[in-house]
């Protein structure tokens, strides 16, 4: 039986229906999907900061440990070091030592362990000794603790250790740091000490300064040296923090210094040109590429600024004093980029004050964040100084001819966007109010176009 209209088009609602259904299931089960990849995809972001949070962490341990593992040994090596000066004394005080020398019998005299009449080295009961001292580390797995396998020595370890650092070498090298007087201070003796023990296990004479330096962090005997190289351990606290900076060995540090120096030096500014502010700055994560930045682009011009600009300047920047100045440009908030910005715009708005059109004696006159925005676009002071003369000139005539033709002045403001900026808008509006000038004068005199156009730039308005 055949179907009839109707039935057809209820055939085809359903399906379309069907068809709609269909569509919206697949669509809720791509959301669901997309719901999915996007939580695999957060999931996978938390998995990889974790992961590199614990391989800094990982590192930062690796280090701490070598670097106690340094200081351990050391302080084993120092011990057993002043042991056998001990061990020595007692061999020439005690004759009855000598009488066994060459025995083969282990004696405890002082809490060292002779063998054959010397401080023995090697495991004995359990115990391993370094010339005759209880060092508290298991013996070795290879020797054991059978004295069969001792290996003792019949001079003193230390003696073919490697040479210390020389101590007048290492004097004159810190008072290139510190100054004649200083060096010869007592806590230079316990720095000595220091400095000398890392030398001895194989670093060189920088990398044992260096070392000083973090093992002397928090030792009070020797704050001048702490205090010298302050910013270091500043450095390494930022860093530890997670600034991006780079922490400088002692000689990387203090060849930053000298050339900071350098840079303060050549504009004149020798007061800051001293350890203490240098110090101050690198300390803070303040580069010397940045210094020299900031003082060319920045100090410089505002220093060096002929009298109309520095009228501007003074009321911006501490101009009473240079070294105050410096100061606060590279110890203040702003960044050298920002200054950059200011700077080029007090530029800018100099030259309109120069023409006697700044907010600072006109009201509605150019203000400082105008010229800024003219600064952003590529103006200068050279470039703006003669636009904003037409502006002064023409400032006005279009007061004038806008009040007769009954609408709103432009201002200084317009003006300028439509001379010194070239706005098209403000050209545009300027161009509609002298060509209602131009009607009227026509009008009432025929006057010609040119003759008319000859008189409007007399005005300055074109």
């Amino acid at each position: 039986m055949a179907q009839t209209a109707a039935q057809k088009k209820a055939a085809e609602l359903a399906a379309n229906k069907k068809l709609l259904a269909q569509a919206q299931a697949l669509l809720e089960k791509q959301k669901a999907q997309l719901k999915a990849l996007e939580t695999q995809q957060a999931e996978a972001a938390k998995i990889k900061t974790d992961f590199e949070a614990e391989q800094k962490l990982a590192k930062e341990e690796a280090a701490k440990e070598k670097f106690d593992a340094r200081l351990e040994r050391i302080r084993s090596e120092r011990v057993a070091k002043e042991a056998t000066t001990k061990a020595n004394a007692a061999l020439a005080a005690n004759p009855a030592l000598g009488a066994v020398k060459g025995s083969n019998i282990f004696q405890m005299l002082g809490g060292i362990l002779y063998f054959s009449g010397v401080p023995f080295t090697g495991n004995e009961g359990g115990k391993k000794y370094v010339n005759g001292v209880d060092t508290g580390v298991a013996p070795d797995s290879t020797t054991g603790n059978d004295t069969a396998t001792v290996k003792n020595t019949d001079a003193v370890v230390f003696a073919n250790e490697t040479p210390g650092l020389a101590v007048d070498t290492f004097r004159k090298t810190l008072s290139l740091y510190f100054g004649e007087t200083e060096s010869k201070k007592p806590w230079v003796d316990s720095l000595y000490k220091t400095a000398s023990g890392f030398y001895k296990t194989g670093s060189t004479a920088d990398e044992s300064m260096n070392l000083a330096l973090m093992a002397a962090r928090n030792d009070p005997n020797m704050k001048p040296f702490t205090d010298r190289f302050s910013a270091i351990y500043k450095l390494q606290d930022l860093k530890a923090g997670g600034a991006s900076v780079e922490v400088p060995t002692i000689a990387e540090f203090v060849k930053s210094q000298e050339a900071m120096g350098d840079v303060f030096r050549r504009s004149n500014l020798n007061d800051l040109a001293v350890d203490s502010y240098t110090s101050e700055l690198l300390g803070k994560g303040i580069s010397v590429s940045t210094v020299a930045e900031n003082i060319t682009k920045v100090f410089d011009v505002i220093d060096q600024a002929p009298k109309e600009q520095k009228d501007t300047f003074s009321r911006y920047f501490p101009t009473v004093d240079r070294g105050k100045l410096a100061k606060a440009l590279l110890t203040g908030t702003k960044g050298f980029a920002e200054l950059e910005r200011e700077v080029q715009g007090y530029q800018v708005l100099a030259a309109a004050e120069t023409q006697g059109i700044g907010a600072n004696t006109l009201t509605g006159g150019i203000t400082a964040e105008q010229a800024s925005n003219y600064a952003a676009g590529g103006a200068t002071y050279q470039s703006t100084i003669a636009g904003f003369g037409q502006v002064a000139q023409a400032r006005q005539t279009e007061q004038k001819l806008a009040e007769i033709s009954g609408q709103k002045s432009m201002g200084v403001a317009g003006l300028a966007e439509a001379v010194v900026g070239k706005k098209a808008s403000a050209l545009s509006e300027l161009e509609k109010l002298t060509l209602q000038e131009e009607a009227r004068y026509k009008a009432k005199s025929g006057t010609t176009s040119v003759s008319l156009a000859s008189e409007r730039r007399g005005a300055g308005l074109i």
